[in-house]
């Protein structure tokens, strides 16, 4: 196995600095498949970087005592918005950018788009590549996979294998056509978007449930050798659509308190928090579930302004028990 870091794309400053891409590669010595790992779109979300970390040391432990074990070659590239990174801010610094909204990119453009134009060039050929996300500094995800309805023929039998705990498919497409997702999949190149955790927070757990299923993935393309002992993916995940996720908008402004943990089976009606006063203690609002289901994600940051998104459920005859 050879192992080198590189840099794809290098972007001089107006006062000396540069702007510099890089990525991890791991090159196996059978000329097998490329796939690769992307994280750092935006830079509040931080579960991508801890999972490349945990991704390239877990590689390396594999092939430590055979390097044959590694058939193909894994790019690995934790923060292709560095600066955003650096700031903690969601978006490219200086052009207020979502880089997630600027591809297939240009390579003549501002900074933003020559980004989205390199990485393009660079994924061209990949096997699979997948897009971390964590959720933002508001809202707590589980591990799943989202899906464009689009690709989905393509990308679910993917999806399944990823050791998650959801997938959705989803039919928003006017939104979505200028993410790297939705650029690489019209391309020909498989992408799937994993969402996990809350922004400006690492959650370890979360990204080691990842690895299992991603490198049981790799594994199945031929990129690791099928013999290796891998942890076999323990979770069948739920799939939704459209039509079964209910969004739980806030009534009133105030103090969201919720009275369920992340991730259980829920009944209709049954209480899932309230929406009080910080100024006299009254309970302005109880917040209900309006079907059996799965409550996939719950509001991380408590205030809450009337419209304000505090969970979402997957309508489904489930029990009520902790469903992890």
């Amino acid at each position: 196995m050879q192992k080198s870091r590189d840099v794809i794309l290098s972007l001089a400053l107006p006062y000396r600095e540069k702007l510099e891409i890089r990525r991890t590669v791991f090159d196996g010595e059978r000329g097998g498949p490329k796939v690769a790992v992307v994280a750092g779109i935006h830079g509040d979300e931080l579960e991508g970087l801890f999972l490349c970390h945990r991704l390239a040391a877990e590689l390396q432990a594999l092939v430590a005592n055979d390097p044959s074990s590694l058939r193909g070659r894994v790019e690995i590239y934790p923060a292709l918005n560095p600066f955003g990174v650096d700031t903690i801010q969601r978006s490219v610094p200086v052009f207020d950018a979502d880089l997630n909204r600027m591809f297939p990119g240009h390579p003549g453009g501002l900074p933003p788009q020559r980004i989205a134009d390199a990485v393009m060039r660079e994924l061209s050929g990949a096997e699979l590549v997948i897009d971390v996300h964590a959720s933002n500094i508001f809202l707590r995800e589980i591990p799943q996979v989202r899906i464009n309805k689009q690709f989905e023929e393509t990308l679910l039998p993917l999806a399944h294998a990823m050791n998650v705990d959801l997938v959705w498919v989803h039919g928003a497409v006017t939104v979505l056509e200028a993410t790297i997702a939705h650029s690489l999949n019209a391309r020909g190149v498989r992408c799937l978007v994993v969402e996990m955790g809350v922004g400006m927070r690492v959650t370890p757990e979360l990204s080691d449930q990842m690895v299992a299923g991603i490198l049981h993935v790799w594994q199945q393309l031929g990129v690791l050798d099928g013999r290796l002992p891998l942890e076999r993916p323990a979770r069948v995940p739920f799939v939704a659509g459209d039509h079964n996720v209910q969004y739980l908008n806030a009534e009133r402004s105030g103090l969201f308190v919720p009275s369920v943990q992340h991730w259980i089976g829920v009944h209709r009606d049954q209480l899932l928090g309230v929406i009080v006063s910080p100024h006299q203690g009254d309970v302005l609002s109880e917040v209900r579930s309006p079907v059996d289901g799965v409550l996939f994600t719950l509001r991380e940051y408590p205030i809450v302004y009337e419209g304000s998104l505090m969970a979402r459920i997957m309508e489904a005859d489930v029990p009520s028990e902790a469903v992890a």
